[in-house]
């Protein structure tokens, strides 16, 4: 299931398979907060230039795109 589908969903168990950083404001949130329970879900990073293993230390990451516009005032 993509991203995009799995929105207004929740489920027990969450697997996120990010091939590529995600490419839309929310996204990452969105399929990161599908799981009911933060200890079942599990997410795989493939390293590349935007994500993967920070040298010399465990932690992963990958990009997460905001539009700083959406919050300012008008």
């Amino acid at each position: 299931m993509t991203i995009n589908k799995s929105q207004g969903q929740t489920f027990e168990y969450v697997g996120v398979h990010l091939n590529e950083p995600v490419f839309s404001h929310g996204q990452l949130y969105v399929a990161l907060s599908r799981s009911k329970n933060p200890h079942e879900l599990k997410v795989f990073i493939k390293e590349g230039h935007l994500q993967g293993k920070l040298q010399n230390n465990e932690k992963i990451y990958t990009q997460n795109i905001v539009y700083n516009e959406i919050f300012a005032i008008s």
